[in-house]
């Protein structure tokens, strides 16, 4: 699967996700990350509606990446 690209070519936004695309991509229950936003140890949502959140991929993505690193260094 193609890296999908961090920013619009057309106008520099960043490209949002919604909750159910993020546990796609983490394998954990929402409530755990959910717990992990409040805590600190994920990236935070955004309120993009009335009971709707999104995520930046960018940031999701580069928390990926922080995991892969940390885990190498073990």
């Amino acid at each position: 699967m193609a890296e999908p690209q961090e920013h619009d070519s057309n106008n520099g936004l960043r490209q949002m996700i919604s909750i159910k695309e993020v546990l796609k991509i983490v394998p954990v229950s929402r409530s755990t990350l959910f717990r992990k936003v409040k805590v600190g140890t994920f990236p935070k949502s955004y309120a993009i509606a009335p009971m709707r959140v999104g995520f930046f991929l960018d940031e999701v993505i580069e928390w990926q990446r922080s995991i892969v690193e940390q885990g190498a260094c073990q």
